[in-house]
């Protein structure tokens, strides 16, 4: 069967992944349906503003995906991001990786041409992305600007057109929220935003078979990247590293021991965020040293 391209715009943008919310779209597994993101630039006080504290990026939702059950693990499929022609960067004392303070600033960021146009005709390719995805946790509405175990403000480059992602549903319908496009991020999102767009993604979400996992995994471009939180960054390694041995031990059967030595020698440990209250750290591996399938990728 055939469905519509289901549709929800940015009036329904909602500051937390807040599990008690009514779904704004209910959609079968398998069916695309988009949602429109907003940004900094949403706002038209940002064009003359002085104080960048008093802007926030919502994510859009929740969406209740059909016969969704808690503790089912979903694949989400990210098919298109369409992004507006020019973003918006803020710097606030206090924000970021920086030594030395960094004083309140905004820039607007032209964007065509593949490029974003920085000052002083300094281009930069763009790599479109989704910052913030996930479900609603059970029993609490986190801030769309935090991370966890259910997805959210990851700031993850890797969550592209084409990427798909794996997270475990913890209430019925799973109730997806989405939101914070970026036309190009490096990792850790250093300064605080990356060049933050309008614009909306293409999704879909199907349940697949149990996976060895407890928190997101993305697979982009013949690689899978999982996804660590924690309190600061040494936390948030431990948990992405000790996730993705859990994977690799399940699907080789190895002990700790080499799986450890194959993942220092293959795996890529790298920020993904730094600059919220919990950090994030990725670790990806090439999907050509998995001997099967661990996650279903596509339809068996």
């Amino acid at each position: 069967m055939t469905h519509a391209t289901a549709h929800a715009d940015f009036l329904h943008a909602r500051a937390e992944f807040d599990p008690g919310a009514p779904p704004v779209l209910s959609v079968a597994q398998g069916q695309r349906f988009r949602l429109e993101a907003r940004s900094v630039l949403t706002d038209p006080r940002f064009e003359t503003a002085e104080d960048f504290s008093i802007f926030s990026i919502p994510v859009t939702g929740p969406v209740r995906i059909e016969d969704v059950r808690p503790g089912d693990l979903v694949r989400i499929d990210v098919h298109e991001i369409h992004i507006a022609d020019r973003g918006g960067m803020v710097t606030m004392p206090g924000r970021g990786g920086f030594g030395e303070p960094l004083g309140m600033h905004g820039l607007i960021v032209p964007v065509h041409d593949g490029f974003a146009h920085f000052p002083d005709d300094v281009r930069v390719p763009i790599r479109p992305m989704v910052g913030k995805i996930g479900f609603a946790p059970e029993g609490e509405s986190p801030s769309s600007s935090t991370v966890g175990r259910y997805g959210g403000n990851m700031d993850c480059r890797d969550i592209i057109a084409g990427a798909s992602l794996f997270i475990t549903a913890q209430v019925e319908g799973g109730l997806l929220y989405a939101g914070d496009l970026h036309a190009v991020q490096g990792d850790g999102e250093c300064s605080l935003t990356a060049v933050e767009m309008e614009g909306s993604v293409e999704l879909s979400c199907r349940v697949v078979r149990p996976a060895p996992v407890g928190g997101p995994v993305v697979f982009a471009e013949d690689r899978m990247i999982v996804l660590g939180d924690g309190e600061n960054l040494d936390e948030a390694a431990t948990v992405a590293l000790d996730e993705m041995m859990a994977i690799v031990r399940a699907d080789r059967g190895w002990t700790r021991e080499r799986t450890a030595m194959l993942l220092s020698a293959t795996a890529h440990v790298a920020v993904s965020q730094l600059v919220n209250a919990r950090r994030s750290v990725k670790v990806s591996l090439d999907t050509r040293y998995l001997l099967n399938a661990p996650f279903q990728t596509k339809e068996d």
